[in-house]
């Protein structure tokens, strides 16, 4: 394990880039990607991106490989069981185009997978929510070489991880932060019918709400961008093996810069000017507001992660508006700025309530020094905030960067022979023949200034030539045939570096994916309750799942009391499916207090079920996301006497076993703290906390917000409606009633 003051021998961290499309992979590149992620138009979670294709894919992978960069493909969705085959058809397919790794959420489609592609490389997808030693260690148990830490893990568990696992670790350091805990949000599922485990969410957290506590109204639920660009010399010492960006769904510029940024960072040695003027550079392509610089990772009191005042892309103050007067059917605007203003911009006008106009400039003037004349249909008001949201000029320099792989040729030509051209870059040598032999020159002999300009021609590839050696021997050659030996060199040498850095692909498996008949052995009915008054509630044929507000001794052991006076002997405790290492230190030490003679447990995080593993009675919660019975039969394996299915479901129509949830659900679960936004306060001393907060949606429903409070407190938006039926067996969940 390193520390901050560790600075030698330490690996340079992999910079992992965002790939919506193929211009953004090739700038990715080109700026300084060290590998790329990117899904395919099925089973990933940016289905709205435009996406490699499976006809360009050869090509995506071909052109990372000769740049020696590595090629991720997330396929990391919930899979229902008749879309398994369909699956693993596609990452086949892939696997033979020569992806490097796979990016995984769904256990059961993991362990399909690992049967049918023994030698494939998966890693564990953030919506895994693997955030504490306990999950990374089944994960690595499950045959994960890398995990995709979620965004809420702290310091403390990664140092953990990198010490007691052989895992890599890959953690997301820029770009858009979701406000809910990785892999459980269902708000867009069961609100639109739209998922994001689906890769479709349509973003209910970026709407306005109001509280119904303190006095703020805005955007609630919408989160600052994240940026550790200021952190990753500490993220690199503590072994962070992979700096991934988020932003598949953002223009290729952002990509270029983001890369770019990080790119510079690194190379050097983390500076920290350097890493402040990146800052600054990564602000101009996308920003809402200050930055998280990392409030998760330290657990800090100042959760200043809400932006409540805008939702989208801000871009950089640049000015305001001087004056506006009628042109013809537009308004001319004067925009005072030490900035320049060119055509192609885009420009943001924000006036003193805050509302926002977004323009592209289609026309400028500078009529004098730091005053620009701009022409637009709209008219922002005198003395509005003008923010520069595209730098045209800017963006073109990015998308103009080629990364060129520099090479040395050897020319031999002897008359009679066939000419050689050899190309080599560093290990890779590509030699060709010609299918001609030489003339001996009668009049004029070829010179080196004459084969250089032929051979130097290397404008419309991806290499450049560093130093040219030749052996001539008093020979005519045309300038054709030189150029067709150059041409068939170069692909010959672009096909020795792509094997070389391509992995060698292993056996595959063609049988179909297997049926399973997975047996659970509890098929009770359960009563979830958070109120010990409750108790009397429960019908004798239901189990008691308590849901504590509260991870306290005292609370537990006087529900358990009161449980068994009314004679249900025994009870399962409801785990968060959020808990860093001190949590899980707690919730071990109040259970090893308890005994496990009378008290089982609910995991809704791959971390709980270590629970199983040390004897105690385990039921899989709906948050664990079982959607086939592929899963089911993980989960069971791993210890699970029986499991809830998931709530989406769509998912698990198919899906003949598992109890059935029926309830108001937790639709998102926050490590931030609510209260602190509607009350606009930073320490915890000041805590205004009381039962009974809510947000209400523009249409008008209202959103209850539980806290949880273990070691840390965590909070849990409820959904406003009931869903589930009573088919046996089921969950019934009482807390939202």
């Amino acid at each position: 394990m390193f520390n901050d003051n560790d600075e030698m021998n330490v690996k340079k961290p992999e910079i992992l880039a965002p790939a919506g499309d193929l211009e953004s992979l090739k700038v990715a590149v080109y700026n300084g990607a060290d590998a790329v992620y990117f899904g395919l138009p099925k089973f990933n979670a940016r289905s709205k991106a435009t996406n490699i294709s499976l006809e360009n894919l050869s090509e995506a992978v071909d052109f990372c490989h000769l740049y020696n960069v590595k090629v991720y493909l997330t396929v990391n969705t919930l899979i229902s069981d008749d879309e398994l085959e369909q699956v693993l058809d596609l990452v086949r397919q892939a696997y033979s185009k020569g992806v490097d790794a796979f990016i995984i959420q769904d256990l059961g489609l993991a362990k399909v997978l690992r049967e049918h592609l023994p030698d494939i490389e998966l890693h564990a997808s953030t919506q895994m929510g693997i955030h504490n030693l306990e999950g990374a260690l089944i994960a690595e148990s499950l045959g994960f070489k890398r995990i995709v830490l979620s965004r809420e893990v702290t310091i403390n568990d990664i140092s953990l991880i990198k010490a007691w696992t052989n895992l890599e670790i890959e953690y997301f350091v820029q770009g858009a932060l979701c406000v809910a805990f990785s892999g459980n949000c269902y708000f867009s599922a069961l609100k639109y019918g739209q998922s994001g485990n689906r890769g479709a969410c349509i973003q209910p957290c970026r709407l306005k709400y109001k509280s119904n506590f303190g006095k703020t109204e805005g955007y609630l639920l919408s989160t600052r961008d994240l940026c550790l660009i200021d952190r990753i010399k500490q993220l690199s010492n503590l072994g962070v093996d992979s700096f991934k960006i988020e932003g598949r769904m953002r223009r290729p510029a952002y990509v270029a810069q983001a890369v770019q940024s990080y790119r510079n960072a690194i190379d050097c040695n983390f500076n920290e000017e350097v890493c402040a003027f990146e800052k600054s550079n990564l602000k101009r392509v996308f920003n809402r507001g200050d930055y998280n610089e990392g409030i998760y990772l330290d657990k800090i009191q100042d959760e200043n992660i809400i932006n409540y005042e805008f939702q989208n892309h801000r871009g950089v103050s640049i000015g305001q508006v001087e004056s506006v007067r009628p042109f013809k059917n537009i308004y001319a605007i004067i925009i005072e700025s030490k900035t320049p203003i060119n055509d192609g911009d885009g420009l943001k006008f924000v006036n003193v309530d805050g509302d926002e106009v977004g323009i592209g400039v289609g026309g400028v003037e500078q009529i004098e020094r730091n005053k620009y004349q701009i022409y637009s249909k709209y008219a922002p008001n005198v003395n509005d905030i003008v923010y520069k949201t595209v730098d045209f000029v800017r963006e073109n320099l990015l998308l103009s960067n080629v990364k060129k792989i520099p090479i040395t040729a050897h020319f031999i030509a002897k008359p009679d022979e066939p000419a050689t051209l050899i190309l080599q870059y560093e290990d890779c040598v590509a030699k060709v023949e010609s299918l001609f032999v030489c003339d001996k020159a009668l009049t004029q002999s070829l010179t080196y200034e004459k084969l250089l300009q032929n051979i130097d021609r290397f404008v419309d590839t991806e290499f450049t030539l560093t130093k040219l050696t030749c052996e001539l021997n008093d020979v005519f050659i045309p300038n054709s045939r030189i150029n067709e030996l150059r041409r068939m060199c170069v692909e010959k040498l672009k096909q020795i570096i792509i094997k070389r850095n391509s992995k060698p692909i292993k056996k595959l498996v063609i049988n179909s994916v297997r049926k399973l008949n997975v047996k659970e052995s509890n098929t009770n009915n359960f009563m979830i309750i958070e109120d010990i008054r409750d108790i009397e509630s429960v019908p004798e044929d239901c189990c008691l799942i308590y849901a504590p507000n509260n991870y306290e001794f005292a609370n537990i052991n006087n529900f358990l009391i009161k449980a068994n006076e009314m004679g249900h002997s025994f009870v399962y405790l409801n785990l968060p499916n959020v808990a860093n290492s001190y949590d899980i230190q707690k919730i071990k030490s109040l259970l090893t207090e308890i005994g496990n003679q009378n008290i089982g447990v609910v995991a809704n995080n791959i971390y709980a079920l270590c629970f199983a593993k040390l004897g105690y009675k385990t039921i899989a919660g709906y948050q664990m996301n079982i959607t086939n019975c592929y899963t089911a039969d993980v989960i069971i394996n791993l210890g699970a006497e029986c499991f809830v299915k998931s709530i989406e479901q769509d998912l698990t129509k198919g899906l003949k076993i598992g109890h059935n949830y029926v309830g108001k659900p937790t639709v998102m679960t926050f490590c931030h703290c609510p209260y602190k936004t509607v009350y606009n306060y930073d320490s915890c001393k000041e805590c205004e906390y009381s039962e009974g907060l809510k947000y209400q949606a523009e249409d008008g429903k209202n959103y209850e917000i539980r806290r949880i409070r273990c070691n840390s407190c965590y909070f849990e938006l409820v959904f406003n409606q009931t869903i589930g039926e009573k088919v046996t067996p089921y969950v019934l969940d009482l807390r939202g009633e």
